[in-house]
């Protein structure tokens, strides 16, 4: 971790993957993030390959330097606990439904009692405001909301789930940025603030930033989709022994790619004439690309032209490829580190350099209510009668 938010506490009350993603990154920044669990643990806990129970892999990956602290929140006893760590707390994140978090009592109209000048961020599946707001969601629910699924249908038409959770490491990334950005303002003015940050509004807003395309005018000059994305033909294309993902965009480089494979006539069709020319026909650019040229070569001969064409190009890595990347290597994406319960694992580090600042010794995923006493001795709750070994309070 880094020194940034040193001093700042986040109080965060998430589970499953988009609220623990954001604060992640806050506690990677230096914050003291103290993760709120209820008795039983954050459900994704237990989803995918653990050593141990309660510690999988996926759940270690999105939630380092944190502390971790029991707090059945169905009690007043757990509660009261809850209202004294919002007191001290600069932020607050959660994902939860607003009316699950409402009947807890740590709905933003309750949490600034306890304390006017908190930054109240959370993310639920709608806007509170509209008439899905109180809905259950999750990552798949709002891929098919959001377009997502539906422009992912390329291929044969079908719409498709993005194989992994787009939505919810979407979400969690401007999750933490709102929380960054309420710390700034409070900083300077004093002020705490609420900021909502609804998973269908924000993953749309991704989609149609590009998609909106001939529908941002009126009178529309078009319709929805951005073509070059939506081409079936823009996917990893098969060469004589592999594939490869070619990085052909502008009309300079289908020029000069053309030229290179003696494919003149395609340019004298005039596909590529100007801009407009290239965005009207690059679906078909791609097609005569994937289907008649790079079958005839190997990934590695088409990788060394495109080098000398200065266009990006790139194998169609698999997942253990990707693990075994020289340049990963290099970088030290994958941390090789020894937890104090589940011995040698290999996490992902901060996908970031940083210079200039100090680099702190991470906490590694601490094990369920780890931190439970530390936590509430430190908020005066805990006088000799209430030592449990890390129990629920």
């Amino acid at each position: 971790m880094y020194d940034f938010l040193q001093g700042v506490r986040i109080v965060e009350l998430g589970h499953i993957l988009m609220g623990p993603y954001a604060a992640q990154f806050l506690g990677d920044f230096g914050a003291d993030v103290i993760k709120v669990e209820p008795p039983e643990g954050d459900f994704y806990r237990s989803v995918g390959v653990s050593n141990s129970p309660g510690m999988s892999s996926q759940w270690m990956n999105v939630n380092r330097n944190k502390r971790s602290v029991v707090l059945d929140l169905k009690t007043e006893r757990g509660r009261e606990a809850m209202r004294a760590l919002v007191g001290t707390a600069d932020a607050f994140v959660h994902n939860m439904r607003p009316s699950a978090v409402e009947r807890l009592g740590f709905d933003y109209a309750h949490a600034k009692v306890e304390n006017p000048e908190i930054v109240y961020c959370f993310a639920g599946g709608f806007g509170s405001e509209g008439p899905y707001g109180d809905r259950p969601a999750f990552d798949d629910i709002i891929q098919g909301f959001s377009g997502m699924a539906a422009v992912n249908a390329a291929q044969d038409g079908a719409p498709r789930l993005v194989p992994l959770s787009m939505a919810d490491t979407l979400v969690g990334l401007m999750l933490s940025q709102a929380v960054l950005a309420g710390l700034f303002r409070r900083a300077q003015t004093g002020k705490g603030a609420c900021i909502e940050v609804p998973m269908f509004e924000a993953v749309a807003s991704v989609v149609f930033n590009q998609h909106l395309a001939g529908r941002a005018y009126e009178p529309a000059r078009g319709d929805f989709g951005y073509q070059r994305l939506l081409s079936p033909h823009r996917r990893p294309c098969a060469t004589k022994d592999g594939y490869i993902v070619h990085g052909l965009y502008k009309a300079k480089h289908w020029r000069a790619f053309l030229e290179a494979v003696g494919r003149k006539d395609v340019i004298e069709r005039g596909l590529i004439d100007d801009n407009d020319a290239l965005a009207r026909n690059i679906p078909e650019l791609y097609r005569i690309a994937s289907e008649e040229i790079l079958p005839h070569r190997t990934t590695a001969q088409w990788r060394r032209l495109f080098s000398t064409l200065d266009v990006p190009s790139a194998p169609a890595n698999a997942l253990a490829d990707v693990a075994a990347d020289e340049h990963l290597e290099a970088v030290e994406l994958f941390e090789r580190y020894d937890h104090p319960t589940e011995g040698r694992v290999r996490g992902l580090r901060l996908p970031m350099s940083v210079s200039g600042a100090e680099r702190l010794p991470d906490r590694p995923p601490p094990r369920l209510g780890a931190h439970t006493e530390e936590v509430l001795d430190e908020l005066g709750l805990l006088g000799p009668t209430r030592r449990s070994g890390g129990a629920a309070t």
